[in-house]
């Protein structure tokens, strides 16, 4: 049963699904409750696998660098910190926000309208998780200019890093804003919407 017809049954003019209808609209919104979490964690999961090994890197490097590498010197690349503790903001906005839904709908299995209240406060969740995405994405680009000229200052970097940073790093993160704004306006709003339209009918 797929959402359209899910509203078809549901604004019937009699609006007097069978329970066997009922069960089936409940258990296609639980089933993609279940695959949403499970993708959620494994998602999460995976960021914080990444992160954590990338800020060992990065802390074994301030410990003891590499041989020929001169040790960081934070007084003259400072901008580098708030560089890489933005994805750790995110991960960490991400996974607060998410156990917060987890826990406003512990038991969205027990009805129909549940299952609706737990998918919308889902989409919420994915709508503003795109919103802090993007906001991070901006900081990153305002911070950029900072990270390399003071690398290039050090000596760490020369003219090579301009290309990277100035023209494949931006065109990246206006590909990906350009993608998330498509699936905020095309998918996740019209989803809203839907899903309001049927909980109200629902109440």
């Amino acid at each position: 049963m797929n959402f359209a017809e899910i509203q078809t049954t549901w604004r019937s003019p009699q609006n007097r699904p069978s329970p066997e209808q009922w069960e089936k609209m409940k258990m296609k919104f639980v089933t993609d409750l279940s695959k949403r979490h499970r993708a959620m964690v494994a998602f999460l999961t995976g960021l914080g696998v990444a992160l954590v090994v990338f800020t060992v890197k990065i802390g074994w490097q301030l410990i003891r660098p590499a041989a020929g590498t001169s040790e960081i010197d934070l007084a003259r690349e400072w901008a580098t910190i708030p560089f890489f503790a933005l994805p750790w903001i995110g991960w960490i906005w991400m996974w607060v926000q998410y156990r917060r839904h987890r826990a406003n709908h512990p038991d969205y299995a027990r009805s129909t309208a549940a299952s609706v209240k737990a998918l919308l406060d889902d989409n919420r969740f994915e709508r503003a998780r795109y919103k802090m995405i993007a906001l991070l994405q901006v900081a990153s680009v305002v911070v950029l200019p900072a990270v390399v000229m003071q690398l290039r200052a050090v000596g760490k970097a020369g003219d090579e890093i301009l290309v990277p940073a100035f023209v494949i790093f931006p065109a990246i993160i206006i590909a990906v804003f350009a993608g998330s704004t498509w699936r905020y306006r095309r998918t996740l709003l019209p989803r809203k919407q839907e899903l309001e339209a049927l909980l109200a009918s629902y109440e």
